[in-house]
């Protein structure tokens, strides 16, 4: 089947065989960055989402405190923030 896809090279002078071999290697090359670009972004969105988790959980924390009047030591609020 390849020989199908590249049979419309066949007969185009050696200049823009080569031309086109230097594309399709940047096109090769260019699919690979976006691949790691996509791995990237989804380890970000995954790391966002743990960081908005602990947020929403240091609010009900607070919320909380509110509610019963209780006060936590300013070490303890801190030790949960930089987990």
């Amino acid at each position: 089947m390849s020989w199908a896809i590249e049979e419309w090279k066949d007969g185009l002078p050696a200049k823009a065989l080569q031309k086109i071999q230097e594309i399709e290697g940047q096109l090769d090359k260019l699919k690979k960055e976006r691949q790691q670009k996509r791995f990237q972004l989804d380890s970000l969105e995954a790391t966002l989402q743990k960081q908005r988790q602990k947020v929403s959980y240091l609010f009900f924390f607070f919320f909380l405190m509110l509610l019963h009047n209780f006060k936590a030591p300013i070490k303890l609020l801190i030790s949960n923030l930089t987990r």
